[in-house]
């Protein structure tokens, strides 16, 4: 199976997921400091890169070239306008059979705990003052900042539905728990299956 990560970090993922699975992975960052960790971390595993890359690139997709695109915790690191052409460079020119996405919820109730709690904890996790975390758990986004490349104004359904208009959404769950009501989920989980290419039967 060939494996996309894009962010990768410094190779958190590679791990457990190369330890498990018959995996020709690949990771892309553009944190030259992350790529240096991954490579000093997997250097001793085969069939594994790293690259030190603008995932906004469209010359680092190519068709057909990964069986599986994956970004953990990237995307709402990433502003709108650039997510939305590496969404659509994944699902056109790559088009693997499962792309997977796990972003931060940052509206809604959810919010309001988290934030609270990581102040209870000693814990910034600049996610908005007093004033921004009040509106964003009423789902009032036009009271605060527009969202750029963190966790302020970041809405995890704005993100849901760029990719139902390139791709099949195959499941759409809460973590750590699918149970969770989406209003209290910290985190959310897609899975979707790019499109079929123009030509073949359209069974969606």
């Amino acid at each position: 199976m060939r494996a996309l990560e894009i962010g990768c970090g410094t190779g958190t993922a590679v791990g457990p997921l190369l330890d498990t699975y018959d995996v020709d992975y690949h990771g892309i960052d553009y944190n030259p400091l992350f790529i240096e960790a991954a490579r000093r971390s997997h250097a001793h595993r085969s069939h594994c890169s790293f690259l030190m890359a603008d995932a906004t690139d469209p010359r680092h997709y190519k068709p057909e070239s990964a069986d599986i695109v994956f970004a953990l915790e990237t995307l709402e690191h990433i502003p709108e306008g650039d997510v939305v052409r590496i969404v659509e460079y994944v699902c056109k020119i790559v088009r693997p059979r499962r792309f997977m996405v796990t972003v931060p919820v940052e509206v809604g109730p959810a919010v309001w705990i988290k934030n609270v709690g990581s102040v209870m904890m000693g814990h910034n996790r600049r996610s908005g003052n007093f004033s921004q975390t009040f509106w964003a758990g009423l789902y009032q986004m036009d009271r605060i900042p527009v969202h750029t490349d963190g966790h302020i104004g970041f809405d995890w359904r704005w993100l849901a539905q760029t990719v139902r208009h390139n791709a099949r959404i195959v499941e759409l769950s809460s973590l750590p728990f699918g149970w969770l009501p989406r209003t209290i989920a910290p985190t959310m989980l897609m899975v979707a299956e790019p499109r079929q290419r123009a030509g073949d039967a359209d069974v969606l």
